[in-house]
């Protein structure tokens, strides 16, 4: 199948045959610049990087479920030059006779070197207008077309605005910063770095909630600030912040010989960002 855009009109027309009797799509579908690579930061480099729209690849979607944020859709190639001469059929039914027109083509893309034991991972979207997904499943339709599925990578991973107000003075432009140095990463860095961003910031918003009692407890890790929550019966902190310190000794090379423990994943990143996002929505964030 074969997509041509018209850019003076919007219309977006379809054809099964090389630029012949394009039939408009009406409504018009959704469609998205993106990239696809085996890693986020990857694919969302060369989004970024490519820089003429018109040699992108496009993202047509056809469904998306706004409660499980599944969202399904087929790629588009581009072709080598652009604007492609296309016959087109009408717009309303009413309408006689073909039209010449010159438009941005694409054609169908199969991810023929995909294989269901290796993660990939997409960009959609332009500059910083964008968001990053994690491909589950592709499947081959009787058109002979690729539906792909995808799911948001970060899922409900999005941190809560902080309360400056709420941060003791001495301890608020640490975790202000270490809270920005997750989101800065959280699309770009791999998922060693996220769990570590998290486990600082996790430690600043904790650092700061004990201000009264940091004395006797400035030298204290992660793991240590949690059992004063759990002594102060804020249990969910506690065991969110034991989460994030147990995957950040996940990280080490001897605990991962020592223990068998698997390399940490962009799944366990996920998790982290989760736990560091309960945290701060009950210390030092709007609820």
């Amino acid at each position: 199948m074969f997509l041509g855009i018209d850019t003076n009109t919007g219309i977006i027309y379809e054809t099964g045959s090389s630029f012949w009797n394009g039939r408009p799509l009406l409504p018009t579908p959704y469609i998205f610049p993106l990239q696809i690579a085996k890693t986020p930061e990857e694919a969302l480099n060369k989004l970024i990087q490519r820089s003429d729209i018109t040699q992108r690849l496009l993202f047509r979607e056809d469904a998306y479920d706004p409660v499980s944020k599944v969202r399904r859709g087929r790629l588009y190639k581009p072709e080598t030059s652009q604007p492609q001469k296309w016959i087109v059929l009408p717009i309303k039914p009413s309408q006689e006779g073909n039209e010449e027109k010159q438009l941005n083509s694409y054609q169908a893309n199969k991810l023929t070197s995909w294989n269901p034991s290796q993660q990939l991972f997409a960009a959609i979207g332009m500059d910083k207008a964008y968001s990053m997904w994690r491909i589950v499943s592709i499947d081959r339709m009787y058109s002979n077309e690729d539906l792909v599925t995808m799911r948001p990578l970060y899922f409900l991973g999005n941190l809560p605005d902080l309360l400056p107000d709420k941060i003791p003075e001495k301890w608020r432009t640490k975790v202000i910063e270490n809270v920005q140095k997750v989101v800065d990463a959280m699309y770009k860095a791999d998922a060693d770095s996220i769990v570590e961003l998290c486990r600082h910031a996790a430690s600043s918003a904790l650092f700061a909630e004990f201000d009264e009692d940091i004395s006797q407890a400035n030298k204290k890790d992660l793991g240590e600030l949690c059992k004063m929550a759990e002594q102060k019966k804020r249990r969910i902190i506690a065991h969110s912040g034991y989460t994030i310190a147990d995957l950040h000794s996940r990280l080490k090379p001897n605990n991962q010989m020592h223990y068998g423990f698997r390399v940490v994943s962009d799944r366990d990143a996920e998790l982290a960002i989760q736990c560091l996002s309960f945290i701060l929505r009950d210390l030092v964030s709007y609820k």
